[in-house]
Parts: C-alpha cells; sequence; structure tokens
C-alpha cells in the first residue's frame, strides 16, 4: 500500500500525527490530511518542510 505518515518536526523532534494517509490538502492556510479509515486531521500553523516520496512521509514544521 501506498499510504503516508504525517510527521511534525517541533524542536528537533520528530513526531507522526497521522498514518494511513491517503490526502493531504493545503486550504486557507491549513493543512487537512485524511486517512485510509475517514480520520480528519486540521493542522493551523504549519507548512510543509519536504516529502520522502520513496518512504511515503510528509514532514511538517511551524510557520515562520
Amino acid at each position: 500500500m501506498c499510504q503516508s505518515k504525517v510527521i511534525i518536526i517541533e524542536n528537533g523532534k520528530a513526531e507522526v500525527v497521522m498514518t494511513d494517509v491517503t490526502l493531504l490538502e493545503v486550504k486557507d492556510g491549513k493543512i487537512i490530511v485524511k486517512n485510509l479509515l475517514g480520520k480528519e486531521l486540521v493542522l493551523e500553523g504549519y507548512e510543509i518542510d519536504y516529502i520522502d516520496f520513496i518512504s511515503h512521509k510528509v514532514y511538517l514544521r511551524l510557520s515562520v
């Protein structure tokens, strides 16, 4: 399967906030992620730092 993990990097530490992510949308300054089971998480104050397509991971960091 090709679902991704969304990971927040804060203070040099990485925390997985959602697994099995099938959708990521940036809308009105928010990042909205949904997983395979339809659970939705809205993240405010974050931006995409980088995406590792090989390991299916999306890294977020606090917006400046």
